[in-house]
């Protein structure tokens, strides 16, 4: 069971995030399915999906949601990803930059019965809204230190 878990997940986030086709969408959701994610609220149903595809294809119709590991355990398959985008268009009510971001993240998945029945999603949205430049990302203050054996990454020029 836990394989058929693995390739209903593997087929939603291909065909849908991917591909942007979402006709599959009541066959593959549970009518009560549920999604935790932060900044979004989404109704129950399959139709939670299709608001959040649409969200991230309006904005950034070049999305892709890389496939990096995949695993499951009983009911639950988890899904460790690396998502990338133009920004071309409106996301929310910021005006597209043209630039693209890459972050990575991992999701959990509940699958019953065939269906996916609950999500939760790890978006990273301040790593994306950094690295469109809508937000400046904050500088450690002046004599700042990371902790012994902590490394910074270099800032991104803009």
């Amino acid at each position: 069971m836990s394989e058929e878990n693995i390739e209903l997940v593997r087929f939603a986030t291909e065909e849908g995030l991917n591909k942007g086709n979402l006709g599959f969408i009541d066959d593959v959701f549970s009518a009560d399915y549920e999604v935790h994610t932060a900044g979004l609220a989404l109704p129950k149903g399959p139709a939670a999906f299709k608001m959040a595809v649409e969200f991230w294809k309006r904005a950034f119709p070049d999305f892709t949601c890389g496939i990096q590991d995949m695993f499951a355990s009983g009911e639950l398959v988890g899904l460790r990803f690396r998502t990338t985008g133009t920004h071309t268009g409106p996301l929310m009510w910021m005006p597209p930059t043209g630039r693209s971001f890459v972050v990575e993240g991992v999701d959990l998945h509940r699958v019953r019965d065939g269906k996916v029945v609950e999500s939760w999603i790890s978006d990273d949205f301040p790593r994306i809204l950094f690295e469109l430049g809508i937000v400046e990302e904050p500088a450690p203050p002046a004599g700042a230190a990371p902790p012994a054996g902590v490394a910074i990454p270099e800032a991104k020029a803009s």
